[in-house]
C-alpha cells in the first residue's frame, strides 16, 4: 500500500535527524521592483526573497515560515498566501491565531472515528518540520503534519545487573541521583503478596531469573527529557532500549501515527500562478485516515478595512461581499458536481443548486484573484467566509477530498456501534489550481468570466455558435410514462401513451406554421417504456406511441423541416432490470461504501427527503456504461438520427465503491468524457441537462441550466457567471417555463441573457399524470401554453437573434433588482425584476419587464 508505514517511519527518521533543506545561495538574487500599491506591505521587509520571476510576475517566499506573495508586475500589486498585518487580528485567538500563517490545513480520523484538523502552521512550521526545495520555476515544501514524538532512550524496565553497569558510567553524582530515584528495584524476594507476586510475573517473566529495574509511573516531560539525556551520554543507544524491552518482556515502542506528509508546490507559468499538490507523494499511516486537504486558506484574503467580494460558482454564479455582518450564517460550501450518489445521503437539509464551475474567485479594490481548479476538480469543494466569525478575515479557498467516508451504523447486529467506511485508496493524481491576477477593468466578475471563457477556448473546449439561427425554441415532448392501472381490479403497472409519435408531429407542426423553424425537439420517454426505460442496449420502439412506422415517420418530418430532433437516452441508472439486458446487477452496479448495492430514489423537493414511495433504481458502474452506449449506438445508427439528449451524463457523476472494481470520481469523469466523445465522432449532436465544465466541449445545447444561485444567507448577489462564460459558444436555456415556479422571473432571466425558450408538453390532458411518479408534470398539456408560447418566442427572437452568437462583454446592477446586459457589438437589455418601474438615464422600464438598447439607444 503506497501510503504504507514503512515509508512514514523512514522519513519521520530523516525529519528527526536533518534541519530544514534550505539554503540562502540557492537563491536568485533579491530584486526590488517599482509600482508597490497604496499600504501594501513590502515583501523583503516581510522577510521574503524573490525565488522565481518572469515578465508577467514575481515570486517572494519566506523560508522560515513558508508563505509566498506574488507580485503582479502590470499593477504593481502584491497577493500575499497569508494577511501580512495578521497579528494585529483582534479575533482570531490560540489555534486559530496560528492557522492564519497556514497553506495547508488537514482533517482526518482517528481509529475511533474521532474527526480531528491540523494545519501546516501549528503542527509542522512551529516544530520545524518541513523541508524546501527550489525548483523551476519556483518552490516546493514538504510538509510533515503532526509533531513528530521524539522516540527518548529511556528503558521501561531494564535488568538489575545492566541497571548498576549503566550507573557506573553516569558522570556527576547527581544524575545518579536521578536515575535511582526515577526507578525502583523489583525483586521476587522482596514481596510476600502472593498475588502481587503472580502479576509481576505475568507483567515481567524475567523476575524468575533476575531483578529488575522499573521506571516511575506519570513521569513528566521535563523529567522524561532528563533521563534521555543522561541515558546518552552513558553511549546508551536505541539498539540498547530494543535490546531491554525484548528481555523484559516490554512492548517496543512505537513512533505516533497521527502525522501526515503533504508536498506542496508554487509554480510561475506565464501570467499565471500553478499551485499544486501531488497525491503520489502525500503519505499517512492507514489507521488515521487523511480525508480532506484544504489548500491556500487565506490566500488574498480581505480584512476589515477592504471592500469587495467573494465570487462562488453556485448554481448560476454568486456574490459574497466582504464584511456583510453575515458571520452568524454558515459558510458557503460548494461541492463540485454535485452529489455523488454513491454516498447515501437520505436527506437533504438545504436544497441547492449545483456547482457546474470548478472557479472561484476574490475582488479586492482595483485588483481580482481568480482561480481554476485544473486537475482533481471531481474531489473539490468550494469553501467561503466573511470576517467575524473565528477571525477578521474574508476568504475563498479550495478543499479536495482524498478520502470520501461514511458512517456505518451496526446498531442491529452489535448494538450502540457506528464505525466509519471509506474509499478503498486515495486518487492517485494531481490537485491542481491555476491563479490568475487580474486588475482595473477586469477585476471583477465579468473579467473573471472573460479569463475562464479565454482559458476554455485556449483548451480547444469551447466553438463558437453559428451565425443567423436565432434563438433556439426548444420543445420537450413526453411520450410515456409508467403507473400503476387497476386491470380486473388488480393495479399493474403498465405504459400509458402522452404524446404519440403522430401527435408530436402535429404539435410541431403548429409552431411550425406561425413561422418558427429553429426548433430543438427533445422527445423523452419515446422508448423501452417510456421516460424510465429499461437499459438502452437495446432499442423497442413504443407500440403505444406509433412502433416503428410512427417513429420513421417523425424522424422523416423532423428532418424534412430542417428541425433537429434529441431523443432522450439515460446511461447512467437502471429503472427496470430485465433478464437477459445484459445488465448484472451483482457486476455492473454501483456499490454504496458499506458495499450495499447503490439502489437510489428521486427527490422530493417537498421534503427535502428522498421518495421511497418511488420506485428505485440502480446507479451502472461507469465502468460498464462503454459496452452498453456500445449496444446502443449500433441500433441509434438504424435510425439516422443526427441528435441525442443524455439526461444526466454532463451534470452526475458518480463513484463506484465496491473494493474490487473501485472507480473514484476523476476516473468517472474520464468514462463520460471518452463516451461523449463516441457520440460527437459519430457526428451526433449532444443535448445535455446543467452540463459540469468537463462536458461543455461535447455538447451544443444545455437545458436546465442554473438561471440564479441558491440563494444561502451569506451570499449577497446571483449573477449569470455561467452564461457571460459560455454565451456565444453553446446555446442554453433555463427550466421548462411552463414548470417554473414563477413565470414572469423565468422569462426575465431567459431575456437577461438572451437565452432560448424551453418547454415541456404533452398531447394528452394533464390528469394522466396524476398520481404517478410524475407529479411534477402538473402542467404540461400543450393546448394550454400553446398561443402563448409562440406570442413569447416570436417576441425574445425579434429582440435576441442578432446576438445569439455574441459574447457577452458586460453584467452591472443598476439599481436594486435592475441589471444591464451589454453584448458584443454594443446591443444591451436592462431587466427591472421589482415591482415598481424604474427610470434609467432617462429610459423607463416597466416593472418586471425588460428594455433593448440598440447600441446604447433606444
Amino acid at each position: 500500500m503506497k501510503k504504507c508505514m514503512a515509508m512514514l517511519l523512514v522519513i519521520l527518521f530523516v525529519v528527526l535527524l536533518a534541519d530544514v533543506a534550505y539554503t540562502a545561495q540557492d537563491m536568485p538574487a533579491v530584486e526590488e521592483h517599482a509600482g508597490d500599491t497604496g499600504k501594501q506591505q513590502n515583501p523583503i521587509s516581510l522577510g521574503m526573497e524573490l525565488i522565481a520571476e518572469n515578465q508577467f510576475l514575481a515570486m517572494y517566499f519566506n523560508p522560515e515560515t513558508t508563505e509566498v506573495a506574488i507580485k503582479d508586475k502590470s499593477s504593481g500589486y502584491i497577493w500575499y498566501t497569508n494577511p501580512p498585518d495578521r497579528e494585529q487580528d483582534a479575533i482570531a485567538t490560540g489555534v486559530n491565531k496560528g492557522k492564519l500563517s497556514s497553506q495547508i490545513s488537514i482533517t482526518y480520523y482517528t481509529p475511533t472515528a474521532q474527526r480531528q484538523q491540523m494545519d501546516n502552521f501549528n503542527d509542522s512550521i512551529v516544530h520545524n518540520q518541513f523541508e524546501v526545495l527550489k525548483i523551476n520555476n519556483g518552490v516546493k515544501i514538504t510538509y510533515t503534519i503532526g509533531k513528530v514524538q521524539k522516540l527518548l532512550l529511556v528503558p521501561q524496565a531494564i535488568s538489575a545487573e545492566r541497571f548498576e553497569q549503566i550507573l557506573d558510567k553516569v558522570a556527576e553524582e547527581s544524575d545518579r541521583s536521578v536515575l535511582e530515584r526515577r526507578y525502583r528495584l523489583i525483586s521476587l524476594e522482596e514481596i510476600n503478596d502472593p498475588g502481587e507476586k503472580q502479576d509481576l510475573l505475568n507483567k515481567y517473566p524475567m523476575l524468575q531469573e533476575h531483578d529488575i529495574y522499573e521506571l516511575r509511573p506519570n513521569l513528566n516531560d521535563l523529567v522524561m527529557q532528563q533521563l534521555d539525556e543522561i541515558f546518552r551520554a552513558t553511549g546508551y543507544t536505541i539498539e540498547d532500549l530494543n535490546r531491554d524491552h525484548v528481555e523484559n518482556n516490554v512492548p517496543p515502542k512505537e513512533a505516533n501515527k497521527d502525522v501526515f506528509i503533504v508536498p506542496l508546490e508554487y509554480k510561475l507559468d506565464g501570467k499565471n500562478l500553478v499551485v499544486s499538490i501531488d497525491t503520489k507523494e502525500v503519505i499517512y499511516d492507514p489507521s488515521y485516515p487523511l480525508t480532506q486537504i484544504r489548500v491556500l486558506e487565506f490566500f488574498g484574503a480581505g480584512n476589515k478595512e477592504e471592500n469587495g467580494y467573494m465570487l462562488v460558482p453556485d448554481g448560476s454564479g454568486a456574490l459574497i461581499n466582504m464584511n456583510n455582518g453575515k458571520s452568524a450564517s454558515r459558510p458557503y460550501i460548494g461541492y463540485l458536481y454535485g452529489q455523488d450518489r454513491a454516498i447515501k445521503q437520505e436527506e437533504i437539509f438545504e436544497r441547492s443548486e449545483q456547482v457546474y464551475l470548478p472557479v472561484f474567485g476574490i475582488k479586492k479594490g482595483s485588483n481580482a484573484l481568480f482561480g481554476i481548479i485544473e486537475e482533481g476538480s471531481a474531489f473539490a469543494s468550494i469553501i467561503a467566509d466573511v470576517s467575524g466569525r473565528i477571525n477578521s478575515y474574508n476568504t475563498v479557498c479550495v478543499e479536495f477530498t482524498t478520502l470520501a467516508n461514511d458512517t456505518i451504523d451496526l446498531t442491529a447486529m452489535a448494538g450502540n456501534n457506528v464505525v466509519m467506511a471509506y474509499q478503498p485508496r486515495m486518487y492517485e493524481g494531481t490537485f491542481k489550481i491555476r491563479y490568475s491576477f487580474l486588475s482595473g477593468d477586469d477585476a471583477d466578475y465579468v473579467g473573471m468570466a472573460k479569463n475562464y471563457r479565454e482559458y476554455l477556448l485556449e483548451h480547444g473546449q469551447l466553438k463558437k455558435i453559428k451565425k443567423g439561427e436565432g434563438i433556439p425554441f426548444y420543445l420537450e415532448l413526453v411520450g410515456a410514462i409508467d403507473k400503476i392501472k387497476p386491470v380486473a381490479g388488480v393495479p399493474v403497472r403498465g405504459i400509458v401513451p402522452l404524446t404519440t409519435y403522430e401527435q408530436a408531429i402535429e404539435i410541431t407542426n403548429k409552431i411550425i406554421a406561425a413561422g418558427i423553424s429553429n426548433i430543438k425537439l427533445k422527445y423523452t420517454g419515446w422508448f423501452n417504456g417510456g421516460i424510465r426505460h429499461s437499459l438502452p442496449s437495446d432499442i423497442h420502439l413504443q407500440s403505444q406511441l406509433g412502433g416503428q412506422k410512427g417513429f420513421e415517420k417523425l424522424i422523416n418530418f423532423v428532418y424534412h423541416n430542417g428541425l433537429e430532433l434529441y431523443p432522450d437516452v439515460s446511461f447512467e441508472y437502471v429503472y427496470k432490470d430485465k433478464i437477459f439486458d445484459g445488465f448484472s446487477v451483482r457486476s455492473d452496479a454501483v456499490r454504496f461504501l458499506d458495499r450495499e448495492v447503490a439502489l437510489v430514489y428521486d427527490f422530493d423537493p417537498a421534503t427535502n427527503m428522498y421518495d421511497n414511495t418511488k420506485e428505485p433504481y440502480y446507479i451502472v458502474d461507469p465502468r460498464s456504461i462503454s459496452p452498453i452506449i456500445s449496444s446502443f449506438l449500433h441500433k441509434y445508427d438504424e435510425l439516422d438520427i443526427k441528435g441525442v439528449s443524455l439526461r444526466t451524463m454532463g451534470s452526475d457523476l458518480n463513484s463506484n465503491f465496491y473494493e474490487k472494481r473501485f472507480v473514484d470520481r476523476e476516473q468517472a469523469k474520464a468514462a463520460m468524457v471518452e463516451q461523449m466523445a463516441r457520440f460527437n465522432e459519430k457526428g451526433i449532436s449532444i443535448m445535455a441537462n446543467g452540463v459540469n465544465d468537463y462536458a461543455l466541449p461535447y455538447t451544443s445545447h444545455i437545458l436546465n441550466m442554473p438561471m440564479d444561485s441558491s440563494g444561502y444567507s451569506i451570499e449577497d448577489e446571483s449573477i449569470p457567471f455561467y452564461q457571460i462564460v459560455v454565451h456565444g459558444y453553446v446555446a442554453y436555456a433555463g427550466e421548462p417555463i411552463n414548470l417554473a415556479s414563477d413565470y414572469n422571473r423565468a422569462i426575465l432571466k431567459t431575456a437577461e441573457t438572451a437565452a432560448g425558450i424551453y418547454f415541456t408538453w404533452i398531447y394528452s390532458e394533464n390528469s394522466l399524470v396524476k398520481d404517478s411518479d410524475y407529479n411534477y408534470l402538473y402542467s404540461v398539456n400543450y393546448e394550454a401554453w400553446l398561443s402563448k408560447a409562440l406570442e413569447l418566442y416570436k417576441r425574445m427572437n425579434a429582440a435576441f437573434a442578432d446576438v445569439q452568437d455574441k459574447v457577452i462583454v458586460d453584467h452591472e446592477k443598476l439599481g436594486k433588482d435592475v441589471y444591464k446586459v451589454t453584448f458584443e457589438g454594443g446591443k444591451s437589455v436592462i431587466v427591472n425584476y421589482s415591482k415598481a418601474p424604474v427610470s434609467i438615464d432617462g429610459i423607463t422600464i416597466e416593472a418586471e419587464s425588460y428594455k433593448i438598447l440598440e447600441g446604447g439607444n433606444k
